[in-house]
Parts: C-alpha cells; structure tokens; sequence
C-alpha cells in the first residue's frame, strides 16, 4: 500500500513525505528499507498480522525504496492507542495494522508538528473479542507471538 499511495502522492506533490510503519515486532521491511536490500528474519511478535512478514517481495522493497522517505518502527502497547483512539474519538473498529500510522504520529508527535498530516486507515479485520482486549486491558505479550 505504501509503494502505490506513495508513489502517487510523490507524482502530485514531490516534495511530500512518505513514511512507512512497521511494528517493531515484525521490522524485516524496516529494516531491509534501511539496508537497502532484502533482510529475512527468524520470526514475528505483533498483533498486526496483516504486515508481520518475515521477509519482503523484493519488488515490493524496490518500490520502496523509490518512495519512502524514512520507515518507523513502532511498540505494540502504540498500536493498541491508536486502535482505541480511532474508537473512542472517530467510532471506528480497526485491525491493528490500520493503527500503524496513528501509533506512528503518537511515538514520535516532534517530527508531525506543525505539519499536515495524513495517514491511510484501513483494515477491519479484527476478531470482536480480541479487538475488545486490546482497547480495554492493553495487549498481552504472550499472546501476539506469530
């Protein structure tokens, strides 16, 4: 999703920033974005399943590498405030990995300041009761293992 928005957003506004999120239990896109070639690694521990990979397509990394401007990491107890922020201030339920750019802007409110700001929400894929867990009591280590 990053590498098509991005490289869309970078046609219309060159001078626009991309920034990707990862959790940074599962960093292989991170990390490999900042070495510049694929890195594989040995597992995932995060709740957003739907970008914890082990290991990038490398056509994907390419695009990247094109349009990203920089690429957080950010903790799971961040995705598990912005899950319950977009609920509490905007009524919606997301999957975790839709959090990843709001956890992002909450990790780190310095480099957003002052800025406009945009981040894509998208993902509902969430079991009620986990969904429930997370927004209530927090996220539970032991339980994101993947």
């Amino acid at each position: 999703m990053a590498t098509g928005v991005g490289y869309v957003f970078k046609r219309l506004a060159p001078r626009v920033e991309i920034v990707g999120v990862q959790p940074s239990g599962a960093p292989a896109m991170a990390l490999s974005w900042r070495a510049g070639s694929i890195v594989e690694t040995d597992r995932t521990d995060t709740i957003a399943d739907g970008v914890a990979g082990r290991f990038p397509i490398p056509a994907v990394l390419d695009d990247l590498l094109v349009v990203a401007d920089h690429v957080a990491l950010v903790e799971e107890d961040s995705i598990v405030a912005g899950m319950r922020m977009l609920y509490r201030r905007a009524g919606l339920i997301v999957e975790p990995s839709a959090a990843l750019g709001v956890a992002a802007i909450l990790e780190d409110p310095s480099r957003y300041a002052g800025k406009r700001v945009a981040t894509i929400i998208c993902g509902g894929n969430v079991i009620p009761a986990d969904f429930e867990r997370w927004v209530t009591e927090g996220v539970s280590r032991a339980s994101t293992a993947c």
